[in-house]
């Protein structure tokens, strides 16, 4: 059974339920994220669940979709990113046995985890660190990489002391 999406879950209770969860967050919850976008006028799709691992401590699973407008670092206009992954971390895990999985970890206060969050921080981790359009004719004045540039060809002013030089 799924369940409406809050912005607030007790760890331990929600792993006593097999907590799961669907809903959608407005980008304009994520102040950190927005400042990082051209638009806060997204919305992000959500579904997570609370599950047991086989660490003896609690798992957030879940599945983020989101479109997101990011400024294209060739021509400066916005281009929008479809992101969709998936995320798992143990929470409150001790660093030895961090070091020893593949997994991150999430800390909890008070054995209370905020999603929003967790989400954002998700998001954040999965933006491209340079964001372009697929064409990249999207900037005119953008040289393709197999074009070469008009360089002028120097002459060195040493050139003259190689046919100076004599072979003994």
């Amino acid at each position: 059974m799924q369940d409406k999406l809050r912005r607030r879950y007790q760890v331990q209770k929600e792993l006593s339920r097999n907590g799961k969860y669907q809903g959608v967050i407005a980008v304009s919850e994520m102040t950190r994220l927005i400042s990082m976008l051209d638009s806060d006028q997204a919305n992000i799709s959500v579904v997570f669940e609370f599950l047991p691992s086989g660490f003896d401590y609690p798992m957030l699973k879940g599945r983020v979709e989101a479109s997101l407008a990011v400024e294209c670092q060739r021509c400066i206009k916005p281009v929008e990113l479809a992101m969709q992954f998936e995320f798992t971390l143990l929470v409150d895990a001790p660093d030895d046995l961090i070091q020893e999985t593949s997994l991150d970890t999430l800390y909890s206060v008070d054995g209370e985890i905020d999603l929003y969050e967790v989400v954002e921080d998700e998001l954040i981790l999965n933006l491209p660190l340079v964001a372009l359009h697929d064409d990249d004719s999207c900037n005119e004045y953008w040289r393709q990489p197999n074009e070469q540039a008009d360089v002028a060809i120097k002459v060195n002013p040493f050139s003259i002391l190689k046919e100076l030089k004599t072979i003994n």
